[in-house]
């Protein structure tokens, strides 16, 4: 069994909003069998904060990498270094990440020129909602014995949730061309997104460090966005190498890029194209992984 928890970072709600011109979903992926483990982990984690003075629910990415609440008085070396070693205890862990950035301008023009797709998912987080879980359902797809076997929980969201949940009860035969689903002609047809455990579910994120994972591999990839793709400044000196580090190492585990981004001139694969940040694509970004010259 497998388990994928999904957050996302820059969320831009149900308009376009200038200062939060892309929105990044990551799906952390795992095995079922290492989750008591992972879980008793990160209570270890929890304490060991609390003994040195940080009493905190959860590790919102956010919050440490700004020195916000919690973190406001703790040394920004200490803030750095606790990002590396979640990251770390991720990559030691075999984690995938499947990294799904949506342009949210790209999204709201196509809403506006009324493309199907972008009607149907209504706002740029049911779009890459949308993409992890086609991709969980492609990548594993030809894995043996894996049918029904991965579940998907997000962090709970308002309104969201709901809508998400609704898609999957309506005709998704519009995703067929991105994740492979191909009707038998005769017979019963077995379910579009087989791969997963009944519908996505939703669970608050100081529940699971997976969750907490997702949250920060999202933000590093969004600040790293801001500053290379949409011309945002650095908040301090130094930052963007330092997030361009943290991202080639979550490069080096992420899903294959077809299972992101899906191959052929399909509406769908092209509608998903058509959502990514300018020089942006998971293959692009897997190369990222490579050691640097």
């Amino acid at each position: 069994m497998k388990i994928c928890y999904v957050d996302e970072s820059g969320h831009c709600g149900e308009r376009y909003d200038p200062n939060q011109p892309v929105e990044v979903l990551c799906g952390v992926v795992t095995d079922l069998t290492k989750l008591f483990k992972t879980q008793k982990e990160h209570s270890q984690i929890m304490d060991m904060l609390a003994a040195i003075g940080l009493p905190v629910d959860e590790l919102k990415a956010a919050d440490i990498h700004r020195g916000r609440k919690e973190w406001r008085d703790i040394d920004p070396k200490m803030r750095d270094q606790v990002y590396s070693e979640l990251l770390q205890w991720g990559k030691d862990r075999k984690c995938t990440f499947f990294i799904c950035p949506i342009d949210c301008c790209a999204f709201f023009e196509k809403k506006q020129a009324h493309d199907p797709i972008a009607l149907k998912l209504h706002f740029p987080w049911e779009a890459g909602a949308l993409n992890v879980a086609m991709g969980i359902q492609k990548h594993f797809c030809s894995t043996k014995n894996n049918k029904g076997r991965t579940f998907i929980i997000f962090d709970e969201q308002q309104n969201h949730d709901q809508r998400f949940i609704a898609l999957f009860e309506e005709d998704l035969a519009f995703t067929d061309g991105f994740t492979g689903y191909s009707p038998q002609r005769r017979g019963k047809s077995p379910p579009r997104f087989d791969q997963i455990v009944d519908v996505p579910h939703f669970s608050k994120s100081h529940l699971s460090v997976l969750i907490q994972l997702a949250d920060l591999v999202a933000h590093v990839v969004n600040k790293h966005l801001l500053v290379t793709t949409y011309g945002f400044p650095e908040a301090y000196h130094g930052e963007a190498a330092k997030m361009a580090t943290w991202y080639r190492d979550i490069a080096a585990g992420m899903a294959k890029h077809t299972s992101i981004d899906a191959p052929g001139k399909q509406e769908i694969n092209q509608f998903y194209r058509g959502l990514r940040p300018k020089n942006w694509t998971a293959k692009r970004m897997r190369r990222e992984a490579q050691p640097q010259p």
